[in-house]
Protein backbone atom coordinates (compact mmCIF):
# COMPACT_ATOMS: atom_id res chain seq x y z
CA UNK A 1 0.00 0.00 0.00
CA UNK A 2 1.39 3.35 -0.98
CA UNK A 3 1.66 6.14 1.53
CA UNK A 4 -0.54 9.22 1.15
CA UNK A 5 1.26 11.98 -0.75
CA UNK A 6 3.15 14.38 1.44
CA UNK A 7 3.40 12.14 4.52
CA UNK A 8 7.21 11.99 4.39
CA UNK A 9 7.38 15.76 3.95
CA UNK A 10 5.11 16.31 6.97
CA UNK A 11 7.18 13.95 9.07
CA UNK A 12 10.36 15.71 7.99
CA UNK A 13 8.90 19.11 8.90
CA UNK A 14 7.73 17.84 12.29
CA UNK A 15 11.16 16.34 12.97
CA UNK A 16 12.87 19.63 12.08
CA UNK A 17 10.51 21.58 14.35
CA UNK A 18 11.45 19.43 17.34
CA UNK A 19 15.18 19.30 16.57
CA UNK A 20 17.41 19.89 19.60
CA UNK A 21 19.24 23.11 18.71
CA UNK A 22 21.11 23.85 21.94
CA UNK A 23 21.38 20.76 24.21
CA UNK A 24 21.27 21.05 27.99
CA UNK A 25 24.47 21.46 29.97
CA UNK A 26 25.21 18.87 32.70
CA UNK A 27 24.02 21.31 35.40
CA UNK A 28 20.72 22.16 33.68
CA UNK A 29 17.48 20.35 34.55
CA UNK A 30 14.74 19.44 32.05
CA UNK A 31 11.34 20.91 32.87
CA UNK A 32 8.34 18.58 33.00
CA UNK A 33 6.24 18.83 29.85
CA UNK A 34 3.21 20.21 31.68
CA UNK A 35 5.28 23.04 33.19
CA UNK A 36 7.00 23.78 29.89
CA UNK A 37 3.65 24.06 28.10
CA UNK A 38 2.72 27.03 30.32
CA UNK A 39 5.83 29.03 29.40
CA UNK A 40 5.82 31.83 26.87
CA UNK A 41 8.16 30.75 24.02
CA UNK A 42 8.73 34.44 23.20
CA UNK A 43 9.84 35.41 26.72
CA UNK A 44 13.26 37.04 26.91
CA UNK A 45 16.36 35.22 28.09
CA UNK A 46 18.39 36.02 31.21
CA UNK A 47 20.02 39.45 31.53
CA UNK A 48 23.52 39.25 33.06
CA UNK A 49 24.89 42.07 35.19
CA UNK A 50 28.40 43.26 36.05
CA UNK A 51 28.70 43.38 39.85
CA UNK A 52 29.63 46.69 41.46
CA UNK A 53 31.07 44.98 44.54
CA UNK A 54 31.96 41.50 45.74
CA UNK A 55 28.79 41.56 47.84
CA UNK A 56 26.76 41.34 44.60
CA UNK A 57 28.20 37.86 43.95
CA UNK A 58 27.45 34.63 45.82
CA UNK A 59 29.70 34.35 48.93
CA UNK A 60 33.19 33.06 48.19
CA UNK A 61 32.72 32.75 44.42
CA UNK A 62 35.09 35.56 43.47
CA UNK A 63 37.84 34.05 45.62
CA UNK A 64 37.31 30.62 44.01
CA UNK A 65 37.43 32.07 40.49
CA UNK A 66 40.53 34.11 41.24
CA UNK A 67 42.30 31.04 42.65
CA UNK A 68 41.46 29.07 39.48
CA UNK A 69 41.64 31.74 36.78
CA UNK A 70 44.26 34.20 38.07
CA UNK A 71 43.95 37.96 38.50
CA UNK A 72 40.29 38.84 38.06
CA UNK A 73 38.87 42.35 38.64
CA UNK A 74 35.13 42.74 39.16
CA UNK A 75 34.68 44.35 35.74
CA UNK A 76 35.61 41.03 34.11
CA UNK A 77 32.93 39.06 35.95
CA UNK A 78 29.30 38.60 34.92
CA UNK A 79 26.45 37.35 37.11
CA UNK A 80 23.74 35.37 35.33
CA UNK A 81 20.46 34.92 37.25
CA UNK A 82 18.57 31.61 37.25
CA UNK A 83 16.75 31.16 33.96
CA UNK A 84 14.56 28.90 31.87
CA UNK A 85 15.46 28.36 28.22
CA UNK A 86 14.20 26.26 25.30
CA UNK A 87 16.46 23.67 23.73
CA UNK A 88 14.46 22.66 20.64
CA UNK A 89 13.41 24.58 17.56
CA UNK A 90 9.70 24.43 18.41
CA UNK A 91 10.38 25.94 21.87
CA UNK A 92 8.40 23.18 23.58
CA UNK A 93 11.21 21.57 25.56
CA UNK A 94 12.83 23.68 28.25
CA UNK A 95 15.58 23.37 30.84
CA UNK A 96 16.19 25.38 34.00
CA UNK A 97 19.60 27.00 34.42
CA UNK A 98 20.93 27.76 37.93
CA UNK A 99 22.67 30.99 38.87
CA UNK A 100 26.08 31.34 37.19
CA UNK A 101 29.15 33.58 37.44
CA UNK A 102 31.51 33.99 34.49
CA UNK A 103 35.05 35.16 35.24
CA UNK A 104 37.69 36.09 32.66
CA UNK A 105 41.01 35.95 34.48
CA UNK A 106 44.61 36.43 33.42
CA UNK A 107 45.19 32.66 33.27
CA UNK A 108 41.82 31.17 32.36
CA UNK A 109 38.14 31.72 31.70
CA UNK A 110 36.01 30.06 34.36
CA UNK A 111 32.29 29.45 34.92
CA UNK A 112 30.95 28.90 38.44
CA UNK A 113 27.52 27.31 38.63
CA UNK A 114 25.26 27.13 41.68
CA UNK A 115 25.12 23.39 41.46
CA UNK A 116 26.55 20.59 43.58
CA UNK A 117 30.19 21.61 43.31
CA UNK A 118 32.37 24.22 44.97
CA UNK A 119 34.94 24.61 42.17
CA UNK A 120 34.09 26.17 38.78
CA UNK A 121 32.09 23.88 36.51
CA UNK A 122 34.23 24.73 33.46
CA UNK A 123 37.73 26.21 33.21
CA UNK A 124 39.45 26.97 29.89
CA UNK A 125 43.11 28.13 30.09
CA UNK A 126 43.68 31.19 27.90
CA UNK A 127 46.61 29.65 26.02
CA UNK A 128 44.35 26.80 24.82
CA UNK A 129 41.50 28.96 23.52
CA UNK A 130 41.02 28.47 19.79
CA UNK A 131 37.92 30.58 19.18
CA UNK A 132 35.42 32.99 20.69
CA UNK A 133 31.86 32.52 19.46
CA UNK A 134 28.71 34.58 19.99
CA UNK A 135 25.70 33.33 18.07
CA UNK A 136 21.94 33.70 18.01
CA UNK A 137 19.99 30.60 19.03
CA UNK A 138 16.21 30.49 19.38
CA UNK A 139 15.24 33.44 21.62
CA UNK A 140 18.68 34.15 23.09
CA UNK A 141 22.38 34.47 22.28
CA UNK A 142 25.06 31.96 23.28
CA UNK A 143 28.56 33.14 24.08
CA UNK A 144 31.19 30.39 24.01
CA UNK A 145 34.89 30.08 24.75
CA UNK A 146 36.18 27.09 22.80
CA UNK A 147 39.25 24.91 23.13
CA UNK A 148 39.97 21.55 21.53
CA UNK A 149 38.88 19.66 24.65
CA UNK A 150 36.59 22.12 26.45
CA UNK A 151 33.72 24.52 25.86
CA UNK A 152 32.45 27.20 28.21
CA UNK A 153 29.03 28.59 27.23
CA UNK A 154 26.54 31.03 28.72
CA UNK A 155 23.21 32.23 27.32
CA UNK A 156 21.90 35.76 27.56
CA UNK A 157 19.30 38.19 26.22
CA UNK A 158 20.26 39.96 23.00
CA UNK A 159 19.68 43.33 24.66
CA UNK A 160 22.43 42.65 27.23
CA UNK A 161 25.43 43.23 24.98
CA UNK A 162 26.33 46.41 26.86
CA UNK A 163 27.17 44.19 29.84
CA UNK A 164 28.72 41.30 27.91
CA UNK A 165 30.68 43.31 25.33
CA UNK A 166 33.52 44.91 27.38
CA UNK A 167 34.78 41.75 29.16
CA UNK A 168 34.59 39.78 25.90
CA UNK A 169 36.56 42.50 24.08
CA UNK A 170 39.25 42.26 26.78
CA UNK A 171 39.40 38.46 26.38
CA UNK A 172 39.82 38.71 22.61
CA UNK A 173 42.71 41.16 22.99
CA UNK A 174 44.31 39.02 25.69
CA UNK A 175 44.31 35.74 23.75
CA UNK A 176 45.53 37.43 20.55
CA UNK A 177 48.99 37.68 22.14
CA UNK A 178 51.87 39.71 20.75
CA UNK A 179 51.86 38.32 17.21
CA UNK A 180 50.86 40.91 14.61
CA UNK A 181 50.47 39.64 11.07
CA UNK A 182 50.26 41.33 7.71
CA UNK A 183 47.01 42.98 6.59
CA UNK A 184 47.06 43.19 2.78
CA UNK A 185 45.13 46.06 1.15
CA UNK A 186 43.09 47.30 4.14
CA UNK A 187 39.55 48.34 3.31
CA UNK A 188 36.12 46.89 2.50
CA UNK A 189 35.41 44.88 -0.64
CA UNK A 190 32.27 43.21 -1.96
CA UNK A 191 32.67 39.64 -3.28
CA UNK A 192 30.33 38.28 -5.92
CA UNK A 193 27.56 40.77 -5.18
CA UNK A 194 26.74 44.43 -5.60
CA UNK A 195 26.97 47.29 -3.12
CA UNK A 196 27.53 46.48 0.54
CA UNK A 197 24.34 47.15 2.57
CA UNK A 198 24.59 49.94 5.14
CA UNK A 199 24.32 47.64 8.16
CA UNK A 200 27.23 45.50 6.94
CA UNK A 201 29.27 48.56 5.97
CA UNK A 202 28.80 49.83 9.55
CA UNK A 203 29.94 46.46 10.92
CA UNK A 204 33.09 46.54 8.75
CA UNK A 205 33.86 50.12 9.75
CA UNK A 206 33.54 49.19 13.44
CA UNK A 207 36.08 46.39 12.98
CA UNK A 208 38.46 48.75 11.20
CA UNK A 209 38.22 51.35 13.98
CA UNK A 210 38.90 48.72 16.65
CA UNK A 211 41.81 47.22 14.67
CA UNK A 212 43.95 50.31 15.26
CA UNK A 213 47.39 50.42 13.62
CA UNK A 214 47.53 48.21 10.54
CA UNK A 215 43.80 48.45 9.99
CA UNK A 216 41.71 45.60 8.65
CA UNK A 217 40.57 44.15 5.34
CA UNK A 218 36.92 43.10 5.21
CA UNK A 219 35.17 41.03 2.54
CA UNK A 220 31.37 41.08 2.22
CA UNK A 221 29.38 38.37 0.48
CA UNK A 222 25.99 36.69 0.38
CA UNK A 223 25.17 33.09 1.23
CA UNK A 224 22.39 31.26 -0.69
CA UNK A 225 18.80 31.56 0.60
CA UNK A 226 17.98 29.70 3.80
CA UNK A 227 15.50 29.84 6.68
CA UNK A 228 11.70 30.03 6.59
CA UNK A 229 11.70 33.20 4.48
CA UNK A 230 14.10 31.71 1.90
CA UNK A 231 16.17 34.85 1.45
CA UNK A 232 19.95 35.24 1.06
CA UNK A 233 22.02 35.83 4.19
CA UNK A 234 24.84 38.34 4.38
CA UNK A 235 28.30 37.52 5.75
CA UNK A 236 31.53 39.40 6.43
CA UNK A 237 35.06 38.03 6.80
CA UNK A 238 37.64 40.43 8.25
CA UNK A 239 41.34 40.06 8.87
CA UNK A 240 43.16 42.31 11.33
CA UNK A 241 46.77 42.12 12.49
CA UNK A 242 45.61 39.94 15.41
CA UNK A 243 42.37 38.17 14.45
CA UNK A 244 40.33 36.45 11.79
CA UNK A 245 36.73 37.57 12.29
CA UNK A 246 33.66 36.04 10.66
CA UNK A 247 30.24 37.69 10.96
CA UNK A 248 27.35 35.71 9.52
CA UNK A 249 23.64 36.45 9.55
CA UNK A 250 21.67 33.86 11.54
CA UNK A 251 19.19 31.69 9.67
CA UNK A 252 16.34 33.10 11.78
CA UNK A 253 17.62 36.69 11.94
CA UNK A 254 15.42 39.69 11.15
CA UNK A 255 15.85 41.38 7.76
CA UNK A 256 18.19 43.88 9.44
CA UNK A 257 20.97 41.79 11.09
CA UNK A 258 22.00 44.32 13.75
CA UNK A 259 23.82 41.61 15.74
CA UNK A 260 25.08 38.85 13.42
CA UNK A 261 26.75 35.67 14.59
CA UNK A 262 30.42 36.12 15.50
CA UNK A 263 33.46 33.89 15.29
CA UNK A 264 36.74 35.49 16.41
CA UNK A 265 39.97 33.51 16.05
CA UNK A 266 43.48 34.65 17.08
CA UNK A 267 45.74 34.61 14.02
CA UNK A 268 48.55 33.01 16.02
CA UNK A 269 46.40 29.89 16.55
CA UNK A 270 45.08 29.47 12.98
CA UNK A 271 45.66 26.00 11.53
CA UNK A 272 43.39 25.88 8.48
CA UNK A 273 41.17 28.27 6.49
CA UNK A 274 39.57 26.87 3.35
CA UNK A 275 36.26 26.82 1.44
CA UNK A 276 33.93 23.85 1.86
CA UNK A 277 30.98 24.10 -0.56
CA UNK A 278 29.12 27.25 0.53
CA UNK A 279 30.86 27.40 3.91
CA UNK A 280 34.16 28.67 5.24
CA UNK A 281 36.01 26.05 7.27
CA UNK A 282 38.22 27.45 10.04
CA UNK A 283 40.43 25.34 12.32
CA UNK A 284 42.26 26.93 15.23
CA UNK A 285 44.03 25.17 18.12
CA UNK A 286 42.01 22.06 17.39
CA UNK A 287 38.66 23.90 17.25
CA UNK A 288 36.92 23.45 13.90
CA UNK A 289 33.99 25.60 12.75
CA UNK A 290 32.21 25.74 9.38
CA UNK A 291 30.30 28.96 8.76
CA UNK A 292 27.81 29.55 5.97
CA UNK A 293 29.27 32.46 4.01
CA UNK A 294 28.54 31.46 0.41
CA UNK A 295 31.03 29.78 -1.89
CA UNK A 296 32.50 32.95 -3.43
CA UNK A 297 33.17 34.63 -0.09
CA UNK A 298 34.63 31.42 1.34
CA UNK A 299 37.10 31.14 -1.55
CA UNK A 300 38.04 34.82 -1.34
CA UNK A 301 38.56 34.58 2.42
CA UNK A 302 40.86 31.56 2.08
CA UNK A 303 42.88 33.41 -0.59
CA UNK A 304 43.10 36.47 1.68
CA UNK A 305 44.52 34.44 4.57
CA UNK A 306 47.02 32.79 2.25
CA UNK A 307 48.09 36.18 0.88
CA UNK A 308 48.54 37.49 4.42
CA UNK A 309 50.92 34.72 5.38
CA UNK A 310 48.66 31.74 5.86
CA UNK A 311 48.13 29.92 9.14
CA UNK A 312 49.77 30.74 12.45
CA UNK A 313 53.37 29.92 13.37
CA UNK A 314 52.33 27.15 15.77
CA UNK A 315 50.61 25.24 12.97
CA UNK A 316 53.52 25.78 10.56
CA UNK A 317 55.95 24.41 13.14
CA UNK A 318 53.99 21.14 13.26
CA UNK A 319 54.17 20.55 9.52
Amino acid sequence: MSRPPGRDARRSAASAAHEIVDPAEPWETPLPRAAAARLDPQAEAARPTRPSSEADLPPGVLRVLRFTCGSLPLERTLLFPPAVRPIDRSCRRFVTTPRQVLGLGERAAGLWVEWHMRDPAVVVPLERIGAIEDIRLLRYRRFSVRAADARLSVRYASGSRSAVGPPVAWLRRRIAGELRGEVPSPGLRSVGTGAVPAVWRAAAEAIMRQAGEGGAVALYGVAPPTGPDERPRGALVALTAEELIVLAESADACPTPDVPDLLAVPRRTLQLVRPMDDRLLVRSSGVERALRTGAELASAAAELVAEAGGVGPAARARR
